[in-house]
C-alpha cells in the first residue's frame, strides 16, 4: 500500500544577488508501508522543541 506524505526538502536557490541560499520547501512523496511505519516512529521519537517546551510551561506553571 503506498501513503502520500508531506516533506519539508532543503533546496538551494538563488537570491536577490545571485547567492545561493537554502530554503526548505513542502513536497508531497510517496511511501510503501515499511518506510511509512518508520517516519511514524522517527517522529514520535523526536524532543520536544524550545517553543513546545515554553508552551508545556506555561501550561503546568513549572518554573
Amino acid at each position: 500500500m503506498k501513503h502520500k506524505v508531506k516533506v519539508e526538502v532543503p533546496i538551494e536557490k538563488r537570491g536577490l544577488l545571485g547567492i545561493m541560499k537554502t530554503v526548505t520547501e513542502t513536497r508531497t512523496i510517496e511511501v510503501d508501508d515499511k518506510n511509512y511505519k518508520r517516519m511514524q516512529r522517527e517522529q514520535k521519537s523526536q524532543p520536544y522543541s524550545i517553543e513546545e517546551m515554553m508552551l508545556y510551561d506555561d501550561i503546568f506553571f513549572d518554573d
